[in-house]
């Protein structure tokens, strides 16, 4: 009787993480990504005219190679952030080092 008891206990703790699971894989929090500009000599420059902060990859990749395009005399590159926790998590983690 114990045994069954446990296999059932079991099976609903695999049956409510394999379900949080599935349930979560798809949620992603946005990650805003930004581009820089820099100048032939490898000044950080900002331009007033040019949108640079962006939800989706895919888009500032594009932007950034539309721009490129329109501006061959700068340079564009696409800068993505860690969020404040992760950094802080990663910095404490590598300061006990």
């Amino acid at each position: 009787m114990g045994r069954v008891i446990e296999t059932i206990i079991t099976m609903i703790f695999v049956g409510v993480f394999g379900s949080l699971w599935f349930f979560t894989r798809k949620c992603e929090v946005p990650q805003p990504y930004r581009i820089a500009v820099y100048d032939k000599l490898g000044f950080q420059v900002s331009i007033s005219e040019l949108r640079t902060v962006f939800n989706t990859h895919s888009a500032a990749v594009s932007f950034a190679k539309h721009y490129s395009q329109m501006f061959p005399s700068y340079e564009f590159v696409l800068e993505s952030r860690l969020p404040l926790t992760r950094r802080f998590a990663f910095t404490a983690f590598w300061a006990q080092r």
